[in-house]
């Protein structure tokens, strides 16, 4: 019985995207200890719009596509997940409100972009996969910089480009996830180059966010702790890519995954308290 309410609390948590807003939540207090302010408004609004985004996507193409077991828990928890839906909508409005007009703006566009990507958006070859981590990137960095009118010197357009990229490796896999869906109606970079091409893909892409980190700590522009995360949490993610295979189970890619973005925000915390 307590088993059973175990499972099904963490598939909630995993399927109604509570844990892929916490992930975007954890990039953003990265953020914060990054460029070493904070936005209460910001993070809320950060987390209550993931939550909406997500579940807005997933009603809009539930009837599409191929069963799977995301697909299914859906359909069967509709109304749990239109009731959180709507909850967050209100809340993310509310906070929207309260933010400058560039940071409006911004949000604006990449709520634009976010909304039409089921209705045509996804369908653009290549596009997906660009457009999710430039719309994460602005989130959970840039917007922070926005809103607490903070100078986008060169510095900072690295740590945005460097958040692009580590998105952008840690995407690939749920591309690999959705080669059987994504096969007869999108082309993908797994779907183009094929799992091994795109995993190494991946990796390439965290070694390039790594090496230009590691030149801005020999440039003694980053500290010893902030390059330690780096190398921890990209080497964590490393390994997940690796495994990444479309055999793999949906909690895999969802949970497992998907945590490359709290274990990058958990061992920056504890860099910065030790080193």
């Amino acid at each position: 019985m307590f088993f059973n309410f175990i499972k099904n609390t963490f598939f909630f948590f995993i399927f109604s995207n509570l844990f892929v807003a916490l992930c975007a939540l954890a990039l953003f207090l990265s953020s914060e200890i990054i460029l070493e302010t904070n936005n209460f408004n910001l993070s809320i609004f950060i987390f209550s719009s993931t939550v909406f985004i997500y579940n807005f996507q997933r009603i809009v193409r539930i009837k599409r596509g191929l069963q799977h077991t995301r697909k299914i828990w859906i359909l069967r928890n509709k109304k749990s997940i239109m009731f959180l839906t709507t909850v967050f909508l209100i809340l993310s409005f509310y906070y929207f409100l309260t933010f400058n007009l560039i940071t409006k703006s911004t949000i604006i566009l990449c709520g634009l972009a976010s909304l039409f990507y089921p209705f045509g958006l996804r369908n653009v070859p290549f596009l997906k996969i660009f457009l999710i981590s430039l719309v994460w990137a602005t989130t959970t960095f840039l917007l922070l910089v926005l809103e607490n009118q903070i100078a986008l010197d060169l510095v900072n357009v690295i740590h945005f480009l460097s958040r692009f990229l580590f998105v952008l490796a840690i995407t690939i896999p749920f591309d690999i996830r959705d080669i059987p869906f994504d096969k007869t109606q999108l082309k993908t970079l797994p779907v183009f180059f094929g799992e091994k091409k795109a995993r190494f893909l991946a990796q390439l892409t965290l070694l390039v966010s790594f090496m230009i980190y590691s030149f801005l700590f020999l440039c003694n522009i980053v500290e010893l702790n902030f390059i330690f995360t780096i190398a921890v949490s990209y080497l964590i993610a490393a390994v997940l890519i690796f495994n990444s295979k479309k055999q793999k189970t949906e909690i895999y890619f969802s949970f497992g995954v998907e945590s490359a973005s709290i274990i990058f925000y958990l061992v920056l915390v504890i860099s910065s308290c030790i080193l």
